[in-house]
């Protein structure tokens, strides 16, 4: 069973041309037949019965030719249809009026089309592989009406002995035995209503488990093939009793709904064709809304809108294949739920791509194809847009960390000179008041020694403090920047406080506030030095005015207020940066 498919879709770009021209062939001998003898046929003597029969077939080769691919030599489907179409009329041969070859490709083929366009509906127009359950569907139907009904059956058929003296010879007759070919009839009939049973099933199970998008490519074909085969297995039925199918007015009417079956499957499949040149329409206005909107991260909503998903996302692949990104070069993490699925995007530079979307939506390969044909050179500059970010995130986030590192190690040394060497001096300079008080009281001499040592003290403990206040204040830690920049203007009379915020910021947003105000200290080598600061909109906006010019920034101050992901301009005497403050 996996054979015929792919032996038909090997000869599928061969059947532009010959599909059309056989079937004029098929077609020219069916009328000669019909019009022949036309008590035996199931069109009878009605040109319009027969047209409509001629017209299913025309139908469905006009409509597979037409499906995408079907030239391509790789469209199993469309093959398939295509010869369940060329054998359709075929059930008109085994008549009188036939001749002996053509009577006989009607004995071995008339029930022929049922299990190829069974097969066609299986595999689909998405072109999917048939599972287990349908190969043993398609298998027991092929052999049913090939085997069983067909070739088996016409190995016992002698239609002279059976009375029908007008009849051409049955060129495959192994031995006439009408015992055998009754019997053979009555078990192909009743397998035949068997597999259609079993298709039915199957057929509406899948349906049943397909999402939406596969649910509204396969259904307009899957639907009417079903509605015909069913008809097919209900004459079979009719005709069990006396062992083939015939042409009485039950089978006649069953014939008429299978020609109404199959023009809907023919519509079927010329839907699939609609649907791409639709899906090509709204990414051709997605292409053209992608021109007029350019701007990094709107192709996300224009796919949402385009595939009517709100909660889509669009995510891209980290070069290395270290994860997944966001159009601003966050990492996320991709995952999937009850009502989520992921489905990759190849772009033009093989960047892989990833849409976030609802369940079944992008499950027809055609449409997710088309989007990446359609937004290629959008998803390659969002790509390549969404990797710069990260990479400048991955720098700050660098940056940042350096930061937070020396300002650890700043308050570990701060520390280190509060509790530890200065502490230990000011016991000293304690120790040497001591000595003073105690035992140099007679003696001036060693009064003096002393006295100069604990000044020589004190003097080193008041240089510890300011160098442990240089390195990471105190107060920057415990109280905030205010009272920070506060304890500064103590110690440099110069800098004069303004408004200062009295709601703490992160400590790494204070830190490089603090140390901007006392580099503009540095930077403006006399005259006084004004600074304001306030929060505005989740910023904290630091202001410095001097009454003499400020010197140019160096490059230090500029990498500590960027590392924390703020921005800072000057003038000859204005300094002003903005610092993120989330509350």
């Amino acid at each position: 069973m996996r054979s015929l498919p792919a032996l038909v879709g090997r000869t599928a770009s061969a059947w532009g041309i010959l599909a059309p021209a056989l079937y004029v062939v098929i077609g020219v001998a069916t009328v000669a037949i019909v019009r022949g003898d036309p008590k035996f046929a199931l069109a009878g003597g009605s040109a319009w019965a027969l047209a409509a029969e001629l017209g299913a077939g025309l139908l469905l080769i006009a409509a597979a030719l037409a499906a995408p691919g079907a030239r391509a030599g790789h469209a199993r489907f469309a093959g398939l249809v295509i010869v369940a179409a060329l054998a359709w009329p075929l059930q008109e041969w085994a008549v009188p009026a036939a001749a002996s070859g053509l009577f006989t490709a009607g004995l071995l083929l008339h029930a022929a089309w049922p299990p190829l366009l069974g097969a066609a509906a299986l595999r689909g127009p998405d072109e999917r592989p048939l599972s287990r359950s349908a190969v043993l569907v398609l298998a027991c139907a092929f052999t049913t009406s090939i085997g069983v009904l067909g070739a088996g059956s016409a190995a016992f058929f002698d239609p002279r002995a059976q009375g029908c003296l007008e009849c051409p010879r049955n060129r495959v007759l192994i031995a006439g035995d009408a015992n055998t070919w009754h019997d053979l009839g009555q078990a192909g009939l009743t397998l035949s209503a068997v597999w259609i049973a079993g298709f039915a099933a199957l057929a509406v199970t899948r349906l049943v488990r397909a999402s939406p998008a596969r649910r509204r490519v396969a259904a307009p074909v899957l639907v009417p093939t079903v509605a015909a085969l069913v008809l097919f297995g209900i004459d079979a039925l009719h005709g069990r009793p006396r062992g083939f199918l015939s042409n009485d007015p039950t089978d006649r009417a069953l014939w008429a709904g299978e020609i109404a079956a199959l023009a809907l499957v023919a519509a079927g499949v010329a839907w699939g064709p609609v649907r791409t040149r639709r899906a090509r329409s709204a990414l051709a206005r997605l292409v053209v809304d992608l021109g007029a909107s350019p701007a990094p991260g709107g192709l996300r909503g224009l796919l949402a809108g385009t595939l009517d998903d709100p909660a889509l996302e669009l995510v891209h692949g980290v070069e290395d294949g270290g994860g997944w990104i966001d159009a601003d070069g966050h990492t996320v993490t991709v995952s999937t739920g009850p009502e989520r699925e992921v489905t990759r995007i190849v772009g033009g530079d093989r960047g892989v791509s990833a849409v976030l979307h609802r369940r079944g939506l992008l499950d027809d390969p055609a449409l997710t194809a088309e989007i990446a044909r359609a937004a290629r050179l959008a998803l390659d500059h969002e790509r390549l847009h969404a990797t710069r970010r990260a990479h400048l995130e991955a720098l700050r986030t660098s940056r940042a960390r350096i930061v937070a590192t020396a300002d650890a190690e700043r308050r570990r040394l701060e520390h280190d000179l509060h509790d530890g060497a200065q502490q230990r001096l000011v016991t000293l300079a304690i120790g040497v008041r001591l000595a003073r008080r105690h035992h140099a009281a007679d003696d001036p001499e060693l009064d003096a020694e002393l006295a100069t040592a604990e000044h020589e003290l004190q003097a080193v403990v008041g240089e510890l403090r300011e160098l442990a206040h240089g390195l990471f204040p105190a107060a920057l830690d415990e109280e905030g920047l205010a009272a920070a920049i506060e304890g500064l203007a103590e110690h440099e009379p110069r800098l004069v406080p303004g408004t200062l915020p009295r709601e703490r910021c992160p400590p790494h947003i204070e830190s490089a506030a603090y140390f901007l105000v006392r580099e503009a200290l540095r930077l403006a080598p006399a005259g006084d030095v004004n600074v304001d600061a306030h929060r505005r909109n989740g910023r904290l906006v630091v202001e410095l005015r001097a009454e003499s010019a400020f010197a140019d920034l160096p490059v230090r101050v500029e990498d500590r207020v960027g590392a924390v992901g703020g921005t800072i301009s000057s003038n000859a005497d204005h300094i002003r940066a903005e610092l993120p403050c989330a509350s």
